[in-house]
C-alpha cells in the first residue's frame, strides 16, 4: 500500500493481495484518523457481504470468490470502528451490494479518506437496532 496525506485528505492505493479493512487500519494508525468518511473504486478477488437483519439484530454474512469490478465502496472511520459498505458487478455486470466484512484487492484498490478537525467519531450502541450508531453527546 502507498498513501500521501493531503491537507485534510488521505489518498491510498492498495496492491494485489492486500485486504482493505487491514489496510484502513493501518492507515488510521499511521496518520491518527480520528473522524473521517472513505469512498474507493477498484477491483477485488475475495469479499464478505453482510446483510443486517433488523428484527434479529444480528448480520447475515456470505463470501464471495471470483472476478468482481468495484464501482463504489463507502464508509466511515473513526478511533473505535471501522465501517463500510460495498458494491460488487461480476463478469456479467450482476451487482451484489452490502456491509463489507472483508475484501481482498485483485488488481489495484484506490481510496480517498477525508478527515474533519472537529470532535472524534465514535459509536455507541442503540438499543432501538442493536446497531452501533454515531454518538452525538460531545
Amino acid at each position: 500500500m502507498e498513501s500521501v496525506c493531503h491537507e485534510d485528505r488521505i489518498f491510498a492505493r492498495l496492491e494485489r493481495g492486500e485486504e482493505i479493512l487491514s489496510c484502513l487500519k493501518e492507515l488510521r494508525d499511521e496518520y491518527d484518523i480520528e473522524n473521517g468518511f472513505i469512498q474507493g473504486i477498484g477491483a477485488v478477488d475475495e469479499v464478505k457481504l453482510g446483510n443486517y437483519n433488523v428484527e434479529k439484530e444480528k448480520y447475515r454474512e456470505r463470501e464471495f470468490e471470483g472476478t468482481f469490478e468495484v464501482p463504489s465502496f463507502s464508509g466511515n472511520i473513526g478511533p473505535d470502528k471501522i465501517h463500510t459498505h460495498i458494491t460488487l458487478s461480476d463478469p456479467s455486470f450482476n451487482p451484489k451490494a452490502g456491509h463489507c466484512g472483508m475484501a481482498r484487492v485483485s488488481g489495484t484498490f484506490e481510496l480517498i479518506i477525508l478527515t474533519t478537525p472537529d470532535k472524534p467519531l465514535y459509536h455507541q450502541f442503540d438499543p432501538a437496532t442493536g446497531l452501533d450508531v454515531f454518538d452525538f453527546s460531545f
